[in-house]
């Protein structure tokens, strides 16, 4: 279906609440559209984007909130058919498009930057635009969380030439299983990692590396790619040139040396062709930041920004939503962060560990999907070493998700074998009313999981 932008004054949201819907809203509303949308009652870290960009959402989904008779219906990767309103923009003729269709109208419109990766797209996409928007390039940008401190909100359409996307590589839809990275029209690309991920749509690592390799070759100019995974190795192959590489292996272009972290601050040392490039501080924490930082660099340095601008934003970029979202109260200290694959929960684990090396730490951790789960099982278990204690919940299950035979009491007695101290209250409810009377001053209480586990924190914050 062809769709000119243009000559599109009102479009309606069906999932404006998921992280890269409210984002189109809000840049759809930027382009001077009227915009609203629909999806649950339930709250979503994007309720606050979307109040404050005055964007009306209806709070469940039913055929009359097309009566204010939309010229454009943008539906979310977790709707189809089946939706109430879908079917009523089918009879009334509306044209439909998903929300990857419109990120790749979107991108044919300016110089398309995709960040792209199974872990860290949404700080690297964060603290990209970041790096263009401290340049003065005013770049639009669509980031898959809620609000980013630094910047405001989850999505921009600037005046600048620049489009920096969150590239996702999940399925557009229910009928069309292409990934949604597909649909940009990139000059440059970021390849934070590639690893299993996505269990319900890519049965191996090695479907991943089918679609990398597809994005790589439609990549115009410049791929910036950590070369610490082997899979991402696999993808670049050898002899491209349109492809620098970086990460900790002696075989990168670009590479980190030394690294050291503090409370708030890490500092690291960065060599290019093995010849010391320059010594940076960086206000995120973990390693793993230090090396999405690096691509960012890269790429900044590929579109002309310079060094001191980047310094700068490596100093100052403060982080994101629900990525180690850190609070403090009565001398407790509540982090908040969305890692939900074993990697991602063990690499931030040891991060919060070296941050508060002799403190007590908790995690109270939410499974997400119960394919990922069931897939992941084993890793899950030993995901927790660097913490004192594990509070587990509920698995937090997906609206695009069958049944699967597995429990979060499953995974319970998994990170028993290997973990001493772990417990499973349930509900969310639960686990927030036990746990109160436990903490301690002095105490760490992390958060994580990609539901809604993060509303335990604000309940500790309240309640403490």
């Amino acid at each position: 279906m062809d769709i000119n932008l243009s000559k599109i004054n009102k479009v309606h949201f069906i999932g404006i609440k998921g992280v890269a819907m409210s984002g189109l809203s809000v840049i759809c509303k930027q382009r001077g559209m009227e915009v609203a949308g629909s999806d649950v009652a339930k709250e979503f870290i994007t309720d606050k984007v979307l109040n404050q960009e005055g964007i009306y959402v209806f709070q469940e989904f039913n055929p009359k909130n097309l009566d204010w008779s939309p010229d454009l219906v943008v539906v979310g990767a977790s709707w189809g058919e089946d939706n109430f309103e879908y079917a009523q923009a089918l009879q009334k003729k509306i044209p439909i498009i998903n929300e990857s269709d419109l990120r790749g109208l979107l991108s044919k419109e300016k110089i398309t930057i995709a960040v792209t990766g199974a872990h860290g797209k949404t700080t690297t996409t964060s603290l990209l635009s970041y790096i263009f928007t401290l340049a003065g390039l005013d770049p639009s940008y669509l980031i898959g969380t809620g609000l980013i401190p630094d910047l405001g909100i989850n999505g921009h359409w600037g005046g600048g030439k620049y489009f920096i996307v969150e590239g996702d590589e999940y399925i557009k839809s229910k009928k069309e299983r292409t990934p949604k990275f597909l649909d940009l029209s990139p000059d440059a690309t970021i390849i934070t990692n590639i690893e299993w991920e996505h269990v319900d749509v890519y049965k191996k690592v090695q479907d991943m590396e089918k679609v990398f390799k597809k994005l790589v070759k439609k990549t115009k100019s410049f791929v910036a790619a950590c070369c610490d995974w082997q899979s991402v190795e696999n993808v670049i192959g050898k002899n491209n040139d349109k492809v620098s590489t970086y990460g900790n292996k002696m075989c990168s272009k670009w590479r980190i040396g030394s690294y050291t972290q503090k409370l708030n601050e890490s500092y690291f040392t960065v060599f290019k062709d093995n010849q010391v490039f320059g010594e940076f501080e960086l206000r995120l924490l973990g390693r793993f930041n230090a090396i999405n930082a690096i691509g960012c660099m890269i790429v900044a340095l590929h579109y002309g920004i310079g060094i001191e601008v980047i310094h700068e934003a490596f100093k100052n970029f403060s982080g994101l939503e629900r990525r180690m979202d850190t609070d403090h109260k009565k001398d407790i200290t509540f982090i908040d962060d969305y890692g939900h694959h074993p990697t991602e929960v063990s690499e931030t684990l040891h991060a919060i560990r070296d941050m508060y090396v002799k403190r007590n730490i908790i995690c109270i951790f939410q499974p997400h999907t119960a394919s990922r789960t069931l897939a992941f099982l084993h890793e899950f278990g030993k995901c927790f070493k660097d913490v004192d204690e594990v509070i587990l919940l509920d698995i937090f299950t997906s609206a695009r998700e069958k049944e699967i035979g597995i429990t979060s009491h499953d995974v319970y007695e998994t990170i028993k074998k290997y973990h001493p101290n772990v417990h499973y209250f349930g509900s969310m409810e639960d686990a927030a009313k036990n746990i109160l009377s436990e903490i301690k001053p002095r105490d760490v209480v992390v958060t994580m999981g990609a539901g809604d586990v993060y509303k335990i924190k604000k309940y500790f914050m309240d309640n403490v």
